[in-house]
């Protein structure tokens, strides 16, 4: 019958679990604090769906062990070498500052042991990896600076939840401090085992599974293999929670860990949320409503300490401190590791009842504030920042007229460099990355450290001067910020904007962006483009058909109605008129304009040709095309590109 009564509670918590999360969506509230007020309201203190401590324990229990085996499952070793700097010092130290910060602000500041306010800001000190990652990638932000960054510290604090478990009893006196070594031993002995496992056992064992064919073997293969190494990692001493974080390493690490993600995937989410919705039910309502404004000092402080402390140890590994401020706000909340660890403490003994709801409350409030501490904090990052923006040094750029400033030197800054060297137009780039900026001047580039939303910037690269401003930056916050002080320092100057979505590319023009170029559509234009070539579409139409969908796409956006209607003189002289440089081995050398024929062949009209110097305004048709010669075209674009096909190819 208990069975069934553990049934009978989980069906109706996970259907109010299901109704806030429908709700709480359309206010941005993630999915986790639904889950968490469900169990709220399903728990023994609230409508008793689930009555008994016994049964709140055994789905903790088994919610925290699925919970690490599926974080474990989704952990990349590979991600965390690339970006091993932020991952191992950053998170060190911001992991370090913050629990050190907390515990010193609770001995000062109240009566707990202090093994206990230890303990409380290790607790503190971690981050919700899940919330960030998701409400990042939302915005379109994982791929920026603070992005980058915040991912790295956050490889760092999920990966730490292996030591922190292991200092629980020894904080709680269950074990003496002398024995720190002799568990961390045992846990590189548990963590060794593992790996020999994962290299050369699972494999082995997978494959066998594999030869019989059956669809069903594989899934139950990995469920199998995983857990049985939780258990035998367990059978070392070390719980089984991290077990089942060593075991889900295992499988991701294994050369079946993409078909095991999607067999596990489906059932992840539903896996996971058991913990959370047990953690809701350790939750007090009537000690949250008594305790409030302890509470609610609780969650402002450890916004603020946790804000702040990752700010300050993060400027080292950031570009600018507007980066850093802004990773720092986005690791503001308190994480599901933390919660795990709370667990642990408090079957340990370690967290007195009072201190635990306490933390519990608070932290499920600085989860609530995560969309939009993230919301704004690029805009609190750069007002904070705003007066103390590096400006390039006068110079270099105050000799250059003409020129072109670049902002951003990654693949796609280093791609419009090189090929305004080759065409010989002058260049500066700003940009915030100070490693990246000594390399590229020791190599005597044209580079400046600079941030290129800083008017004072802008004019000491010379934009009064120059001839357009690109912007290829990653962080699309700053772009349109960049774009919008352009439009104040110099109205006039084009200004050419690489952004990822066809969204950003809206935002930026509406901000006075010349033109916005959006990865999304171009990617897969190309895709497209390369699939027409495969099955034989004529080169000429499938040019044409591509510069189609580019005119349709922006032809979507919205578009000013004319102040007065536009006669025909109007609409010629807004007509686009593109020029064509011919080259040795084109096609129409040598031939007459009449000989070529554009108008009929492709609807291009040549109205003007630059030769030798000369520029003649309506040619006569009997004129000879020389190589060097300058055409310059009027047409749509899909006539344009066949005339320029058929000047180099005929």
């Amino acid at each position: 019958m208990s069975e069934h009564a553990l049934l009978a509670g989980l069906i109706p918590a996970y259907a109010v679990a299901l109704v806030l999360i429908v709700l709480f969506a359309r206010l941005r509230i993630p999915a986790i604090v639904a889950m968490i007020l469900a169990g709220i309201a399903a728990g023994p203190h609230g409508l008793a769906f689930v009555a008994t401590q016994s049964e709140v324990d055994l789905m903790a229990e088994i919610g925290i062990v699925l919970l690490l085996f599926t974080v474990g499952l989704d952990f990349s070793l590979a991600e965390m070498r690339r970006l091993w700097r932020a991952t191992l010092a950053g998170g060190l130290l911001q992991v370090t500052v913050t629990a050190g910060l907390v515990a010193a602000l609770l001995v000062a500041f109240s009566t707990v042991a202090p093994r206990v306010a230890v303990f409380a800001g290790l607790f503190v000190s971690l981050s919700s990896t899940a919330i960030v990652l998701k409400e990042m990638g939302s915005r379109n932000e994982l791929g920026s600076p603070a992005g980058r960054l915040t991912t790295g510290v956050l490889l760092f604090q999920d990966l730490s939840i292996v030591v922190l478990l292991l200092m629980v009893p020894i904080l709680a006196g269950q074990a003496p401090a002398g024995r720190a070594g002799e568990a961390l031993l045992r846990a590189a002995v548990a963590l060794a085992i593992v790996a020999g496992v994962g290299r050369l056992v699972l494999p082995l064992f997978v494959r066998w599974v594999l030869r019989s064919g059956r669809r069903e073997a594989f899934p139950l293969a990995i469920l199998l293999a995983s857990v049985g190494t939780a258990w035998a990692s367990s059978l070392l001493g070390v719980s089984m929670a991290l077990g089942a974080f060593l075991g889900g390493l295992v499988l991701a690490e294994s050369e079946f860990s993409h078909q095991a993600h999607a067999e596990i995937r489906p059932l992840r989410d539903i896996l996971s949320s058991l913990f959370f919705i047990s953690l809701g039910m350790l939750l007090h309502p009537a000690f949250v409503l008594r305790a409030f404004p302890w509470i609610a000092a609780a969650l402002l402080t450890i916004v603020v300490v946790k804000a702040l402390a990752a700010a300050a140890v993060l400027m080292p590994f950031a570009p600018s401190a507007r980066v850093a401020i802004a990773a720092g706000i986005a690791l503001a909340q308190v994480g599901e590791f933390s919660f795990v660890l709370g667990r642990a403490g408090l079957q340990a003994g370690l967290l007195p009842p009072d201190v635990w709801q306490t933390l519990l409350a608070a932290s499920i409030g600085t989860m609530m504030l995560t969309p939009a501490l993230l919301a704004f904090a690029p805009g609190i990052a750069a007002r904070l920042t705003g007066r103390r923006r590096p400006a390039p040094r006068e110079g270099l750029s105050s000799t250059l007229a003409d020129h072109v400033i670049v902002m951003g030197y990654g693949a796609g800054g280093r791609l419009i460099t090189k090929t305004l060297k080759k065409f010989g137009v002058p260049y500066l780039v700003l940009d915030l990355n100070g490693a990246a900026v000594r390399e590229a001047r020791t190599a005597g580039e044209s580079i400046m450290y600079a941030d290129a939303a800083n008017p004072h910037s802008l004019r000491a690269a010379g934009i009064g001067r120059a001839r357009a401003l690109a912007l290829v930056l990653s962080d699309a916050d700053a772009s349109l910020r960049v774009v919008k002080v352009a439009r104040d320092v110099a109205p006039a100057i084009p200004v050419i904007v690489r952004t990822r979505y066809r969204g950003e590319a809206r935002r930026m023009e509406e901000a006075g962006a010349t033109v916005a170029v959006a990865e999304e559509i171009e990617t897969s234009l190309e895709v497209l483009a390369q699939l027409l070539a495969r099955v034989n579409i004529p080169g000429n139409l499938i040019e044409t058909t591509l510069d189609m969908i580019r005119h349709e796409t922006e032809s979507l956006r919205p578009v000013r109605a004319p102040s007065r209607p536009m006669d025909a003189v109007s609409a010629i002289s807004q007509s686009p008129v593109a020029t064509h440089v011919l080259s040795a081995g084109d096609w129409a050398v040598g031939r007459t304009i009449a000989d070529v024929n554009l108008r009929a062949e492709t609807g291009a009209l040549v109205v003007a040709l630059e030769s030798q110097g000369h520029r003649t305004t309506s040619p006569a048709a009997a004129a000879t095309l020389n190589a060097g010669d300058v055409l310059y075209l009027m047409g749509d674009p899909s006539d344009i590109l066949l005339a320029r096909r058929r000047l180099t190819r005929g």
